[in-house]
């Protein structure tokens, strides 16, 4: 039968000072740890009797330690009843099975014990990308929540406002405060289509802050140009760094994510065929000669048209790709300085540079936009505006030179 011990686990302390308090079950020698909605410091607990001490009112009174273990009991008790179902049945069960039996039958679990699920829901489906993005949203959260309990469905219209402002007062731009709350919204979402009783249909609907646009940078043709033919061979990684971001451009604007991924195999009959990691959608791209002579610049033992990414678990390789994505970044500021180019290039820049330069050899934003694989032209337009702007300024330049 299963054990269950109520312990601090030490390995994830706080910032304050204390300790998840988390039931610890093991069974068949594997263990899972479930998440109470309780930090506490190390002389709040006695590890003996699996209890909650009163310390200090300063802390929690007696009231609230009394309430915490009448809870905790409840708790144990409920895991345990699981726990005899499941022996009951008379089957092979995993300590994981009885974490997730418990979490379905309570609704009122904390708000960072669901984020906690959605994790690994994320990770299991290989999608880290996402994973790291709730994981930074969790802790923005965890420093806002700090030592109160929140169930989620508290996560409620004043809850949200309150979180806004705390986002605020620390003066977090209003870019990362939207992305914060766009992934706050999907974890409502998903515990929605989950079957959880929230309080309210959608506690976003007041948010104040807005995305504000960012400027959409692209090189001019002579940059790129000039971009091309330098000679960077005394230099590898800053050549690789340059190669990257050309191989982006001459595949339509193709993202980085999707250029370390490109596997050799998606090259048949003179045709690049994948999927934008992005949006899932399927695009095919002629292989031209500028790509011909990268790709076999390049050839390597590896799966992959580049030697970046290995052969290793999707964990690794998400590992290995933002560790890329940094080193490329960063090389190609120096790429910059060399080429005498004023703005800081990113890997980013070849998508915009290619919308641009086709705009300006005439090709219509319904083509431009079937190239970038967006699903709207509406985004299109966003890649273009500065270079539409520039043309109106142009026209008003002349118009009005009396």
């Amino acid at each position: 039968m299963a054990s269950v011990k109520l312990l601090l686990n030490k390995y994830r302390a706080r910032r304050d000072g204390t300790y998840p308090l988390v039931f610890q079950l093991i069974h068949n020698r594997q263990k899972k740890l479930l998440y109470t909605p309780y930090k506490l410091y190390s002389d709040e607990f006695d590890a003996k009797k699996g209890k909650v001490l009163h310390v200090s009112d300063e802390r929690r009174n007696e009231r609230e330690v009394r309430r915490i273990n009448r809870d905790l009991t409840m708790q144990r008790k409920s895991i345990e009843r699981h726990i005899e179902t499941l022996e009951l049945r008379r089957a092979e069960y995993s300590a994981a099975d009885v974490v997730f039996r418990y979490r379905i039958e309570h609704d009122s679990m904390s708000l960072l014990n669901y984020m906690d699920m959605q994790i690994e829901r994320k990770q299991s489906q290989d999608k880290y990308g996402m994973a790291a993005a709730l994981h930074s949203t969790r802790a923005s959260l965890a420093a806002f929540i700090g030592l109160r309990i929140v169930r989620l469905n508290d996560l409620n219209t004043p809850f949200v406002r309150e979180y806004e402002d705390f986002l605020m007062r620390r003066g977090v731009c209003p870019n990362t405060i939207c992305y914060y709350m766009r992934n706050l919204k999907s974890v409502f979402n998903q515990a929605v289509q989950d079957g959880h009783s929230m309080t309210i249909a959608n506690p976003f609907r007041f948010v104040r802050i807005k995305q504000t646009k960012t400027v959409k940078r692209a090189l001019e043709r002579d940059k790129l140009r000039l971009l091309s033919n330098i000679d960077f061979s005394r230099y590898p990684h800053l050549d690789m760094a340059r190669d990257i971001f050309l191989f982006g451009f001459y595949c339509r604007g193709m993202s980085f994510v999707d250029v370390l991924h490109l596997r050799k195999c998606d090259v048949i009959n003179g045709v690049i065929g994948y999927r934008r990691h992005k949006t899932n959608q399927w695009l095919q791209i002629a292989v031209t000669p500028q790509l011909e002579r990268l790709m076999r610049k390049y050839e390597n033992p590896s799966q992959f048209v580049f030697p970046i990414l290995a052969d290793v678990p999707a964990k690794e390789q998400y590992h290995l790709y933002r560790l890329a994505l940094e080193r490329v970044n960063r090389n190609l500021k120096r790429v910059a300085k060399m080429c005498n180019v004023e703005i800081s290039i990113t890997t980013h820049m070849s998508r915009h540079s290619w919308a641009t330069q086709a705009k300006e050899v005439g090709v219509p934003v319904a083509v431009i936009s079937e190239g970038l694989g967006h699903t709207s032209e509406k985004t299109t337009r966003i890649y273009l505006k500065e270079f539409e702007r520039s043309i109106v300024d142009a026209v008003n330049e002349k118009v009005t030179a009396l």
